[in-house]
């Protein structure tokens, strides 16, 4: 018969026996697997904290589908084995007992955070709950258009998406892995068959992601993403012999020399891939997490073995602490991450609110564990429930713990009012992505506008204002007056005695940024020059010689018009679209959500040879990396030396916010008619006119990045 612990699950011992600390009957625990998974979920959590030298710490998420699916697998196996069928609803039970408890503390926590905290946390929050609730978070996920690695504004439960890859497993894995052990006799055949569907899956992996495309399909897919979990479950089914606990030995096996030095390979090669692959390499994608899988299995059958250095390296005390509680920290820290960084970063920095979500994440990790994961484990949840009803109304239990039981209640009952609030209240869309909405509106109109910019491109001639003019009479072969009018501004000039005053007023109907073009003409045309004193102009001249006087002003700058303006730009470009249109019609946007300081060279390309590219450049890229000043400058050799180039500046409370704008200002210094627009000094003096996640701009903020891009685009002419 199939021993069974205290925590009702078959086979494995109840969490926080000590290394070794056995029952009669049963035989050492394998701590070594509390290793792998303290190893996965650290690389995880400092992933998404972005800590520098775990760019690749999603290849955690993979540690825990190869170990996942390696004990469900043996577990089924050697059941099916003692007793010749599978308990499907046992292992549902199991399943449920285990992952549900906390998870559900989890959802009521964080939900009745956001309602508490706005900032838009509780964007789409029922649709993240119809997720996580049904264990189609990553579906969900894919078919709202939700990004994994766009880190503009996160949603509280992206991270679920793992946990509905597994529960999906879970859910068919029971009646194929009966077909297999109950149809298939021999042994390699199995390994083989689970083998070639999960060969399948990393290479629909492969096959399916495009460099420059946003990997979220493929990665969170369960499709394209579960060869780790079928990958554990062939180690699984390639065990000699199922009657062998899966985590436990009778004795320690003496290591041999393939052990000693698979093992070290095996987890070398898994810290390789958390410190070079990234969540945008095509090497990831094509053949980099399928490898880390593979290690991830050598890995594992050293641990069970329990021979070699690494085996007794992972079953360190302090590594189980971690891996006992990795469940509870994978759920509490993407929240804890995301709360923090919209109401923290701002005020102490990304460095710091990510420090503080990590610790308050572990803290909660360690009380979920303690209050719900381990009694539950230990009681069962009808168990639980009972006791807790003993607590509060009766029983041999202390006045002390009654009270605290009553004010534990009483707190559990607000938070949950404040959770189901938050669901009614949780708007669907965020204030970003309507303003993204918005941006990518803006520039899909002014594409389609059949006349996007009404003002001239280049100085007028003449003869294009003649039209409206009327000459007013002439003395001495000079006017007394002559009014010259356009749409948007009126020129008078008066000349006495010899002498010439010129006054504009630019109506105030015109639009922002369109200053009135004042062309300079060639001395030839000068009426002070000697060839205009000797005599009056013929008569076919008198209509033209107002326009003439009209534009003796000193020179002045070509103005600055959208027809003569291209940008390439981010997220806060996207976000400040409507409001640089404004100022700028017909101007050719480029801004893309996630775009890259180092995408630069790739975009101008293809607008230089296409001749798009325009008089004037702006680029606002660094809200989402940093790249060189040499990689920007060489990628602004494509551009004419005539080109006027406008480097904006980033405003983000991120590692590589100094970084990049350093890198920027260096660029700009190294070439002619080039400047930054300082938008980070901008939005420093003036944070209210960002949006609820610090970084993008409201409508005013869009107004004051458009304006600062102006004085910049001045200043460089």
């Amino acid at each position: 018969m199939t021993s069974k612990s205290r925590d009702g699950r078959t086979g494995l011992a109840a969490p926080g026996r000590a290394a070794g600390q056995t029952r009669r009957g049963q035989r050492p625990y394998a701590t070594g697997l509390d290793g792998i998974r303290a190893i996965a979920v650290v690389c995880v959590v400092l992933y998404h904290a972005g800590v520098p030298g775990f760019r690749g710490g999603f290849v955690g998420v993979d540690l825990f589908f190869v170990l996942s699916g390696y004990l469900v697998t043996t577990l089924m196996q050697r059941e099916h084995d003692l007793t010749g069928r599978l308990d499907v609803p046992a292992f549902f039970r199991r399943r449920a007992t285990r992952l549900l408890p906390a998870l559900g503390f989890m959802l009521v926590v964080v939900c009745a955070a956001t309602l508490m905290l706005g900032r838009d946390l509780g964007a789409g929050l029922r649709s993240q709950l119809l997720g996580a609730f049904t264990f189609s978070s990553n579906w969900v996920q894919i078919s709202t258009g939700s990004s994994y690695v766009d880190r503009a504004e996160p949603a509280v439960l992206t991270h679920l998406w793992s946990l509905a890859v597994e529960e999906q497993f879970y859910l068919l894995w029971p009646a194929i892995a009966l077909l297999l052990l109950g149809a298939v006799g021999a042994r390699h055949r199995r390994v083989g068959l689970v083998l070639a569907a999960a060969l399948a899956s990393g290479a629909l992996m492969a096959t399916t992601f495009s460099s420059g495309m946003d990997p979220t399909r493929v990665y969170v897919g369960t499709d394209t993403h579960g060869f780790g979990l079928l990958l554990g479950a062939a180690l699984a089914l390639g065990r000699p012999s199922s009657d062998v606990d899966p985590v436990r030995r009778t004795r320690p096996i003496a290591p041999t020399g393939l052990a000693c030095s698979a093992g070290p390979i095996a987890l070398l090669t898994v810290l390789t891939g958390v410190a070079v692959l990234t969540d945008s390499s095509p090497l990831t994608f094509r053949g980099g997490l399928f490898g880390i899988d593979i290690a991830a299995v050598v890995l594992v059958a050293v641990t069970v073995r329990g021979a070699g250095p690494v085996a007794r390296l992972l079953g360190h005390r302090a590594l189980r602490w971690w891996g006992l509680r990795s469940y509870a920290l994978y759920l509490w820290h993407w929240p804890a991450l995301v709360i923090a960084d919209r109401t923290l970063s701002a005020i102490v920095g990304r460095t710091a609110s990510a420090a503080i979500a990590i610790g308050v994440a572990v803290v909660a990790a360690e009380v979920s564990w303690r209050i719900v994961e381990q009694p539950v484990r230990r009681w069962g949840v009808a168990g639980y429930l009972a006791s807790i009803r003993v607590t509060l109304l009766g029983g041999p239990v202390r006045v002390r713990r009654r009270s605290a039981g009553w004010a534990a209640a009483g707190s559990f009952a607000l938070v949950l009012a404040l959770a189901a609030c938050s669901v009614v209240a949780a708007p669907r869309e965020s204030e970003l992505a309507v303003s993204l909405a918005a941006g990518e509106q803006a520039i899909a109109a002014a594409g389609h506008s059949t006349d996007p910019d009404p003002s001239p491109r280049t100085a007028p001639a003449v003869s294009h204002r003649q039209s409206s003019s009327v000459a007013a009479p002439v003395m001495n072969g000079l006017p007394t007056s002559s009014t010259t009018t356009t749409s948007t501004s009126t020129s008078t000039t008066t000349t006495n005695s010899g002498s010439t005053s010129t006054t504009s007023s630019t109506s105030t109907s015109r639009s922002p940024g369109k200053p009135l073009m004042t062309p300079s003409l060639p001395p030839s045309t000068n009426p002070r020059s000697p060839q205009h004193t000797t005599a009056a102009p013929p008569p076919s001249r008198a209509v033209r010689r107002p326009v003439t006087v009209a534009v003796r002003a000193p020179p002045e700058v070509p103005a600055i018009t959208g027809g003569d303006l291209s940008a390439i730009g981010d997220s806060v470009m996207l976000a400040s679209a409507p409001a640089l249109l404004a100022r700028f019609p017909g101007a050719d946007l480029d801004a893309v959500v996630g775009r890259q300081l180092w995408d630069l060279g790739s975009v101008i390309a293809p607008k230089i040879a296409e001749g798009t590219l325009r008089r004037d450049l702006v680029v606002g890229l660094g809200t989402n990396g940093t790249d060189s000043a040499g990689h920007i400058e060489a990628a602004l050799t494509q551009v004419p030396a005539s080109t006027v180039v406008v480097l904006v500046n980033s405003y983000v409370p991120d590692g590589w916010q100094d970084v990049a704008n350093t890198s920027l200002a260096t660029a700009a210094a190294s070439r002619p008619h080039t400047c930054v627009a300082d938008w980070h000094g901008a939005i420093s003096a003036r944070p209210g006119l960002l949006g609820a996640d610090g970084i993008h701009p409201s409508g005013p903020g869009g107004e004051l990045y458009a304006s600062v891009i102006t004085d910049a685009l001045s200043r460089c002419r």
